[in-house]
């Protein structure tokens, strides 16, 4: 990951995972509450991927009153599913929006993201959906494949 901001964020997730799998041991509850926690980061995380990554391209490419007004926008950006993320890459190029929709396709990471996005929404209101330390986890390492191939395509 290029955006030292993002890489930092995903490294401390990382090390949380580690914590909470050698404090929790076979604490099936612990786990489980783990796991809510950890999916709510990795929500965030993908938050702040979509203005960071696309940050770094708009400030790279834009005068600074159009990057703070694209920042603006970027920023407001809210539990982003995949489609989420590619409309916004067509906003940049249709031709990354398409691209990104064929990559998505594949090895599950729609299904990730999504599966991030949905759990967190359950979990903000108050439900108790059957998430996993080890599918959370999963999820967010195919999710930074999106983001990961979003950079490529903004350093492009």
């Amino acid at each position: 990951m290029q955006n030292p901001r993002l890489s930092s964020q995903f490294q401390r997730l990382r090390d949380l995972f580690a914590k909470a799998e050698a404090a929790c041991g076979a604490d099936f509850e612990m786990r489980s509450h783990w796991a809510k926690y950890l999916c709510v980061l990795s929500a965030g995380f993908l938050e702040n991927a979509i203005s960071e990554v696309y940050g770094d391209f708009v400030r790279g490419a834009a005068s600074q009153p159009v990057a703070d007004y694209a920042m603006s926008t970027l920023s407001r950006i809210q539990n982003p599913k995949t489609s989420r993320f590619i409309e916004i890459a067509r906003q940049f190029k249709t031709s990354w929006a398409d691209a990104l929709e064929t990559y998505v396709d594949s090895s599950g990471r729609r299904e990730a993201i999504n599966s991030i996005m949905a759990n967190r929404h359950e979990i903000a209101h108050g439900k108790h959906p059957g998430i996993t330390l080890v599918q959370i986890k999963d999820y967010l390492d195919r999710a930074v494949e999106v983001v990961e191939f979003i950079e490529k395509q903004c350093a492009s």
